[in-house]
């Protein structure tokens, strides 16, 4: 999916997490196997983890052409500038997705070359702003780096949306979920394509991970539990619960006990189709819209 979405025009992102190096490297690989043209690894800005020196070595060893940076809430200047200046170093890309304004103040500053702003809309790890809110406070503040929107945004509608407010591309994810390359369970993608309006939810507020899924048993049992205990007891118990529930869903193809994390763009997608379709479709949806507004009397 990552080099389909290279292919037709995007910037593919291989989603690598806190995987051993080895299964990074081979991923890396087989990417390159799929497409000449640049592809990203992520990598969360993790000051407790050895995940980015990891990420490092994998840069350094297979010249990936870019590093797109997960933050977490509060990213540190120094370790951003540390380690965006080695990855520039080894003629990688430094691109970070932000969930509030200082963070994408900060990213700037270290040296990102891009810098993208998710409104709580978005799947998985969310904060409390809307796209709508971040896009036009980020193109305001933001100087020196193109500025990407994410969250809630799957047609050309909501690309028109972004580049109305400030932004000069965007950033799409649970529309991929459904895409024909995705590499998830049968099952993922027909519980994205059946989801209705109001059946994402967000758990973990109250542990303070925030993070946004498809409503199921799971998401029922977190939120029973953050209800009934306080911040620590509820963050332990939510461990034994949360364990390996992103793989149950992705992998096992159990969504009612795993974790499907969807945005709440979620019922716009419709059917499962091919990487290129959806992309072509966005971009034409986008200039149709746009040429529409033009014609709209504004006096």
């Amino acid at each position: 999916m990552v080099a389909s979405v290279s292919n037709a025009g995007g910037l593919g992102v291989l989603g690598v997490g806190f995987a051993p190096i080895g299964f990074v490297l081979e991923q890396v690989k087989a990417t390159r196997a799929l497409t000449q043209k640049p592809f990203a690894i992520n990598v969360i800005m993790d000051p407790n983890s050895d995940i980015l020196d990891k990420i490092v070595a994998v840069v350094k060893e297979e010249k990936v052409p870019a590093v797109y940076a997960d933050t977490l809430i509060g990213l540190d200047y120094a370790l951003s500038k540390k380690y965006f200046d080695i990855w520039h170093e080894l003629g990688a890309k430094v691109l970070v997705k932000a969930s509030d304004i200082r963070d994408a103040v900060t990213a700037e500053k270290a040296g990102a070359d891009l810098v993208i702003v998710k409104g709580w809309e978005g799947g998985g790890h969310v904060t409390v702003e809307s796209t709508m809110v971040l896009v036009p406070q980020a193109a305001d503040v933001l100087k020196k780096v193109p500025l990407v929107a994410a969250g809630g945004i799957a047609d050309g509608r909501g690309m028109a949306a972004a580049l109305a407010m400030g932004a000069e591309g965007i950033e799409m994810g649970t529309v991929f979920l459904a895409a024909e390359e995705t590499p998830v369970h049968p099952n993922v993608k027909k519980a994205v394509v059946a989801c209705d309006d109001m059946q994402t939810v967000i758990t973990g507020t109250p542990t303070g991970e925030p993070c946004r899924q498809i409503a199921n048993a799971l998401s029922e049992e977190i939120l029973r539990i953050e209800a009934g205990y306080v911040r620590q007891e509820a963050a332990e118990r939510l461990r034994t619960v949360a364990e390996s529930s992103l793989k149950k869903a992705m992998a096992e193809g159990d969504t009612e006990h795993g974790a499907v994390m969807a945005g709440q763009i979620v019922p716009l997608v419709k059917r499962i189709r091919p990487v290129a379709e959806i992309m072509d479709s966005v971009i034409a949806d986008c200039r149709t819209v746009m040429a529409g507004m033009s014609s709209i009397p504004l006096d």
